[in-house]
């Protein structure tokens, strides 16, 4: 029994004694990384020689890029743009560098305040609200060995855009976030792009915008001083071309609009007898006044730009009011006296028109033969007897007949009806026409 455990023992001693000793040594790593790490601090960060206010180096090379979380909001009206996301810069201080050999626990890393270490001073230069350098007290930088820093400030960045409404809502929107250096020239500081693109891997799916495509440009601003000296600053462009869902616009602005035009040219259908015409008719003014006030409610109060939308429903406005005014007139024509005399232009352009109707309903008649050859007929069968056949071969007998003023109201009516149906038709299919084309070959 004892050479047994004696056996025991001598086989699971090394596999112990190397556990023991592993085990120290991470212990050891372990409680030498803080030790580390105050270590690097003290002689990069927190030693007499490092000042956090001078650059690194005569000229700074600042990669920033831009990582989009969601669109917040893009305010037509008031021409903003709110987005979640957040910022990366970097840079390379040389001064502060270690060998990660040097330290037992082999550290590449380290984490400073912002208040310890330089720090580009970057704005928003075209931001609506906290206009001010990007700065955050409580938000760490990252120092790599090898003098990298790396510092991400998260945001609510709500920046201006100039928006075109010209096919609203078919509209695509080029909004800009411009990334400017505050206090450092370009040959003091210069802004180059970490990417060609804005970051979108944790971008979430708006509901009435889709995300076209993003760029990032690199460009210049130029300030003229009092001396008549030009400065030259360094600025990146975070573009972000958006387009609009039209489901919801589609479904609730251009379907009553557009049925409400054609209800204009319905008026002249409603018989003249009736009395409803003015009524109806206001009824329609008004609520195609109320439509224009609720869309230029909400668009932009500005003349760089129009609403194809707007001028659509204007043009209908106009008919309508048009429709209106004839109506009246129609309604005055229809009630007033018989022995009344009727101008002659007004009488002869009425009459026209019902004659070419007449013609039309002849000729739309289905043919039994002509009256030539009915009286062939006739003959045939008496041949011993004289028999008038009237024919309407003779069409100047619709130019002989006398209309009276209702008569006149009727015809005018109808015809009213079809040239205003013709040109609500018309520039309802124009305007959308305009509508896709324009906006398909629109490019932002």
């Amino acid at each position: 029994m004892i050479l047994e455990l004696e056996r025991t023992w001598r086989t699971f001693h090394p596999t112990w004694h190397h556990f023991i000793l592993i085990k120290s040594i991470t212990l050891n790593v372990e409680t030498s990384f803080p030790t580390d790490v105050a270590n690097i601090r003290s002689k990069a960060l927190l030693n007499d020689t490092y000042d956090p206010v001078a650059r690194p180096n005569e000229t700074v090379y600042v990669k920033a890029g831009f990582n989009l979380l969601n669109i917040d909001s893009l305010d037509i009206k008031h021409q903003s743009l709110k987005i979640v996301g957040w910022i990366t810069l970097e840079w390379t201080d040389e001064r502060i560098q270690w060998v990660p050999e040097d330290y037992d626990s082999k550290v590449e890393e380290i984490h400073a305040l912002p208040s310890e270490i330089w720090k580009p001073e970057i704005i928003i230069d075209n931001s609506l609200e906290n206009i001010g350098v990007i700065n955050d007290d409580n938000l760490q930088l990252i120092v790599r060995y090898n003098g990298d820093v790396e510092w991400e400030p998260p945001g609510l960045y709500m920046t201006h855009c100039e928006v075109d409404i010209t096919f609203y809502p078919f509209d695509r929107q080029k909004c800009i976030v411009e990334l400017t250096s505050w206090s450092h020239t370009k040959e003091q500081l210069e802004l180059v792009h970490l990417s060609h693109e804005v970051n979108t891997d944790n971008f979430r799916l708006n509901g009435e915008w889709i995300l076209d495509r993003t760029e990032i440009d690199e460009k210049e601003i130029q300030e003229t001083k009092s001396d008549g000296t030009i400065v030259t600053f360094s600025q990146l462009e975070f573009v972000f071309v958006l387009e609009r869902r039209p489901i919801f616009y589609v479904v609730n602005i251009l379907l009553p609009i557009v049925l409400a035009s054609f209800l204009s040219c319905v008026v002249f259908l409603l018989p003249l007898q009736s009395g409803e015409k003015v009524t109806y008719i206001l009824t329609l003014i008004l609520a195609l006044a109320v439509l224009l006030t609720l869309i230029a409610d909400s668009l932009p109060h500005t003349s760089i730009t129009a609403s194809v939308l707007g001028i659509y429903l204007a043009f209908t406005l106009f008919i309508s009011v048009i429709s209106a005014l004839i109506a009246v007139l129609l309604l005055s024509n229809f009630h007033s006296e018989e022995d009344v005399d009727i101008a002659s232009c007004f009488y002869r352009f009425t009459k026209s028109i019902a004659t070419i109707s007449d013609r039309k309903r002849c000729m739309a008649r289905p043919k039994r033969g002509n009256g030539r050859n009915l009286r062939k007929v006739v003959n045939k069968v008496f041949p011993n007897r004289t028999i008038v056949v009237e024919t309407s071969d003779n069409v100047g007998e619709y130019e002989d007949k006398v209309y009276t003023r209702k008569e006149l109201s009727h015809i005018l009516d109808r015809f009213c009806f079809w040239v205003f149906f013709t040109l609500i038709c018309i520039s309802t299919v124009t305007f959308f026409v305009a509508m896709s084309v324009g906006a398909r070959n629109h490019h932002t």
